[in-house]
């Protein structure tokens, strides 16, 4: 062994270090990997998409976001039949908790009902379908459950969860 070791060569120790080595190239690889898929950011699987029982109203969501980066939910609801607008009951907590910074289209009424908020927005004659963008920053961390739905809908409920 201290010939071994003279020489520069020390086999144990070099078999020791290349497992160390290959362990840490599987560990940036698998860290590269999960990046790309958007499970910590942006990509393919960061936005989901849900709907309720009756269709009648759906959204575009991050399920993860980052503590006061912006971020969009969007919906997309029925028009009712010969209706002229749309009204959507979304949960206060998308005001406070989301950090509510904007919505497209501009709503016509704003008015609380109950633990909510009731939104109503005017729907071009003809439209059977209405895509509204919420954009806002979260100012909370960990996990806040959000719900929305129409006036003749069922709740949609979803979760986001913010990390600093």
């Amino acid at each position: 062994m201290p010939v071994e070791i003279a020489n520069g060569f020390y086999p144990a120790f070099e078999q020791r270090w290349r497992w160390a080595e290959m362990a840490g190239r599987f560990a940036m690889l698998g860290f590269v990997l999960i990046c790309a898929a958007g499970l910590l950011g942006h990509g393919p699987f960061s936005e989901r998409a849900l709907s309720n029982g009756d269709g009648s109203i759906s959204i575009r969501y991050e399920p993860v976001v980052r503590f006061g980066a912006p971020t969009i939910i969007k919906f997309d609801t029925k028009v009712p039949p010969g209706g002229d607008r749309v009204a959507v009951t979304i949960a206060k907590d998308l005001v406070d908790q989301f950090g509510l910074e904007s919505i497209t289209p501009r709503p016509a009424t704003w008015e609380a009902a109950g633990s909510g908020i009731r939104l109503v927005f005017p729907v071009q004659a003809g439209e059977s379908h209405a895509l509204i963008r919420f954009t806002g920053s979260p100012v909370f961390r960990g996990g806040v459950n959000l719900t929305a739905r129409l006036d003749a809908g069922e709740t949609l409920s979803w979760s986001q969860y913010a990390v600093p």
